[in-house]
């Protein structure tokens, strides 16, 4: 005898009337939700259809249209196909948009319409955020991590690939014609194609490479889908067509308060973009910024003491000069009063700078050949004849950023448990590791969208549901 439990019969009619309220309990996530955007007054933003016209077919409500890609997004559920789907058979979306259900296309085009609008909405609420007490504003992590962008390699164009093309297809059409003429010695029927309209296909793929090549040449490597991806070096020495994703996030509750995208591949000129786009979003006078050494860069420490951010930056290996560690250009030491630096042998290098029509122009470089021919222990410091230290531009900054770095060792501690922690959350449960949209400012909007459900799902769990919606509702 079979003893499990049993579900009721699908076809028998229910005597007790219920509503969709009735079926979402108090402590949903989506009442919260619907709490959270109700608080970031929509309207306001300025999205389409705010204001309607008074002839045609009625519009959906931008405030549901919000509401169903929030609740989506923090879902994990990003394709406009999967939403409308959603919108079918979810019992919160219903109770949450109230039943509608909008085709795909009018999905798709209420984020690709709305792009400044969602970037005002992130920032909308890290307000709330900061009304509610869950950002420090003292203290920033940034950090930059590469997604995947809507850009097939197929699409990716060098010259090198297309050198490889031209050499391929030269090959493949002297393979066709010398099989098209073995067989006009053979009787066929009805052949597939006859050898002249096999030329003129090989003509056609032979002056697109062509073109492409000439297009190479004058605008440099092709991304044909998305024109602002690039190559990057990602995990795990891979390369893939990327966009570099730049976050800061605050200390006190790893609210992410800044996002931007670039196309750059390394983030060394990224520092004070997205500090200083996190100080105003912050609303604050002065700020600190803790980053790991690939964002090390005197000139962008000189722009970011100039805005009063006070940078913490892991200083960069920039001892390929030396043949031992113990003589890197951490252990000359610079004397202040004589300008000039004193290696470890106790020998001082004087100043002399580089000419303005140099490449290395604005540089000044540290040497003393004497001491050198004469130092015994030359061949652990250099392979060359003389040690010369090199110091960039604005270098001062970055021996003040250095020792700024040893003296807070603690502070920075903190740089990979702030940065890092966003990024593996949208990715692992979001799903966001690659882009749906294509274009700087769409990818960008794309990740607006993605960090604020993360914001939205750090609040609910720090305040919880029926927290969040009294302080917002109160």
């Amino acid at each position: 005898m079979e003893r499990y439990k049993k579900g009721g019969d699908r076809n028998q009619l229910s005597l007790l009337p219920m509503s969709l309220d009735d079926m979402i309990p108090e402590c949903a996530e989506v009442r919260a939700l619907e709490v959270i955007i109700d608080k970031m007054d929509i309207r306001s933003l300025g999205f389409t259809n705010c204001v309607t016209k008074s002839t045609g077919r009625m519009p959906y409500d931008p405030v549901d249209m919000f509401k169903l890609y929030a609740y989506s997004y923090f879902n994990g559920i990003r394709s406009s196909r999967k939403i409308e789907r959603e919108c079918a058979r979810n019992i919160e979306l219903m109770w949450l948009i109230g039943g509608l259900k909008p085709d795909f296309k009018t999905i798709a085009d209420f984020r690709k319409d709305n792009k400044n609008q969602i970037k005002a909405a992130f920032l909308k609420f890290t307000m709330i955020c900061s009304g509610l007490g869950l950002t420090g504003k003292e203290i920033i992590a940034v950090d930059g991590s590469k997604f995947r962008a809507s850009n097939s390699r197929l699409r990716y164009h060098t010259e090198k690939k297309v050198d490889k093309k031209i050499e391929y297809h030269s090959q493949c059409a002297e393979q066709y014609i010398a099989l098209l003429d073995a067989c006009d010695n053979e009787e066929h029927d009805n052949p597939k194609y006859t050898k002249a309209e096999l030329i003129d296909k090989i003509d056609r793929i032979n002056n697109r490479i062509e073109q492409t090549e000439e297009d190479i040449k004058e605008k440099g490597t092709i991304y044909e889908t998305d024109s602002g991806a690039r190559m990057m070096h990602t995990n795990n020495y891979g390369a893939d067509i990327c966009h570099n994703v730049q976050i800061a996030v605050d200390d006190k509750n790893h609210m992410v308060v800044a996002v931007d995208v670039t196309s750059q591949p390394v983030d060394k000129e990224q520092l004070y973009n997205i500090a200083s786009q996190a100080k105003d979003n912050l609303e604050v006078e002065a700020l600190t910024v803790i980053a790991d050494k690939g964002y090390y860069s005197a000139y962008q420490f000189a722009q970011c003491e100039d805005d009063d951010i006070t940078p913490i930056v892991s200083k960069a290996d920039r001892s390929f000069m030396a043949v031992t560690e113990a003589y890197s250009k951490e252990a000359f030491k610079y004397d202040e009063d004589r300008t000039g630096y004193v290696c470890p042998q106790g020998h001082f290098l004087k100043p002399y700078r580089m000419r303005e029509t140099s490449k290395f122009a604005g540089h000044i470089r540290y040497v003393n050949k004497e001491a050198c021919m004469n130092c015994k222990v030359r061949h652990l410091c250099t392979n060359g004849e003389t040690r010369t230290i090199n110091d960039r531009p604005y270098e001062e900054y970055a021996r003040m950023v250095d020792e700024r770095t040893r003296e807070r060792e603690e502070v920075y501690q903190q740089r990979k448990q702030l940065a890092e922690h966003p990024f593996g959350t949208v990715k692992r449960g979001f799903g966001f590791s690659y882009f749906l949209t294509r274009g700087t400012e769409s990818v960008r909007a794309e990740s607006c969208l993605h960090f604020l459900v993360y914001n939205m799902k750090r609040a609910i769990n720090i305040m919880g549901t029926s927290g969040l919606r009294v302080a917002l509702q109160g």
